[in-house]
């Protein structure tokens, strides 16, 4: 039997990742009322909600701060209060803790969504023929971008770079919008979106500081959609196979490992704190230019290639390029670096489709964490995985003379 198999059998010996900090339970600023008589739902991994059950029915209290790419939040943060009622019973009252929440009737029947890590949750609680609007045709299921291109799907825009567009969103007629904020100023569009009577779930999964924080929002949707036990089932298979991984890196000898593209420049993109450097190190290994983690700030910095050449000289692997990255071929630069001179380069951009600029890391990657994890395994301790890289494979493109 494969030593990865017999190690699943042990995942209750190990702990997974770091207990998520929980929001604060006291009130949610949406109403300003604390919760009563109501039992909280156990989510294992997220810092950006809280569920609880009362009555027959669900309440969902979300709250983050919006943080923007390679920066830190702006604003304050944002919070919503929904409730999940079944069809067949009597919904509440909106007042009391209740007041400004909004109301939901589950199971959910069209589901408009603006990011494409929504629609992996999507296909894998199968739930496509649910669909009326998304982002548009950037995503890496071919199913759904047919569906955008015949003009069945709605494109309401993506959420990283534009807030909703609001008429084929309101043509769409969606029960749930689930609403990815790029930035702190897509916050107007939300509260006019919620004016004109859509119900609108703010989506804060960028604000996980643990890449297994992201599992939980299948749990969330699974709630919305009936789908609580097929979410379940998924996220033990994930949750067991991360568990696994990293029992199989305990014991051995740490790498040092970057995570740094080239932004143009010279500069570049390094990962220092949250998901991206606690894949590298449960992988085994040690950053370079860790920082401490933290909820209001990006998972990137910004450095010069002077930082790199003075702390980064002797780096055991680099992970030196993904979707987003510039060219860059300075060799007599590169080859100052002990990575480059043994081969051990990588880049995060496996399965993708460039002819229709879609990457499914930034999808499927972001609910399977534990592939990226195996990857990243792989580069550092080959000697112990088999399976074929999948997001995170070696290099190809960055020069070797």
């Amino acid at each position: 039997m494969n030593r990865f198999i017999v190690l699943l059998c042990l995942v209750g010996l190990f702990s997974c990742t770091k207990q998520a900090e929980p929001l604060d339970e006291s009130s949610d600023s949406t109403t300003g009322k604390s919760l009563e008589n109501a039992n909280k739902i156990a989510m294992a991994y997220t810092n950006t909600f809280n569920v609880y059950e009362r009555n027959g029915y669900k309440i969902v209290d979300l709250k983050a701060p919006i943080v923007s790419w390679g920066g830190d939040a702006k604003g304050g943060e944002q919070a919503a209060r929904v409730v999940l009622v079944p069809r067949e019973i009597e919904p509440p009252e909106l007042t009391g803790d209740l007041a400004n929440a909004v109301l939901i009737r589950t199971p959910v029947e069209r589901i408009a969504i603006n990011y494409v890590f929504l629609e992996a949750i999507v296909t894998t609680l199968e739930l496509t023929d649910k669909l009326v609007a998304v982002g548009g045709v950037k995503g890496y299921d071919d199913n759904i971008r047919a569906l955008t291109l015949d003009g069945s799907l709605a494109q309401v825009g993506y959420g990283w770079h534009m807030p909703p567009m609001i008429d084929p969103l309101l043509n769409s007629n969606p029960d749930v919008f689930f609403m990815v904020m790029g930035s702190f100023e897509h916050t107007k569009q939300y509260e006019r979106i919620k004016k004109l009577g859509i119900p609108v779930v703010p989506i804060f999964f960028e604000a996980e500081t643990s890449y297994m924080g992201s599992l939980d929002y299948v749990r969330l949707l699974g709630f919305f959609a009936g789908k609580e036990t097929e979410a379940n089932t998924f996220v033990k298979m994930v949750s067991d196979n991360v568990l696994a991984l990293k029992a199989l890196v305990a014991d051995k000898p740490k790498k040092s490992v970057m995570n740094a593209w080239f932004a143009g420049s010279g500069r570049w993109m390094v990962s220092v704190r949250n998901a991206a450097n606690a894949l590298m190190e449960d992988a085994g290994g040690t950053n370079p230019f860790v920082q401490g983690d933290d909820v209001r700030m990006d998972e990137f910095v910004k450095m010069s290639s002077e930082t790199l050449l003075e702390q980064a000289r002797d780096i055991d692997c680099w992970i030196i390029r993904d979707s987003h990255s510039q060219s860059f071929d300075n060799v007599d630069f590169l080859r100052n670096f002990n990575a480059w001179n043994t081969g051990c380069l990588f880049a995060a951009d496996g399965k993708s489709k460039p002819e229709v600029d879609a990457f499914d890391i930034d999808a499927t990657g972001k609910i399977r964490p534990d592939i990226i994890l195996r990857d990243l395994v792989k580069m550092l301790h080959p000697e112990l995985i088999s399976e074929p890289y999948i997001f995170v494979q070696p290099d190809t493109k960055t020069p070797r003379s």
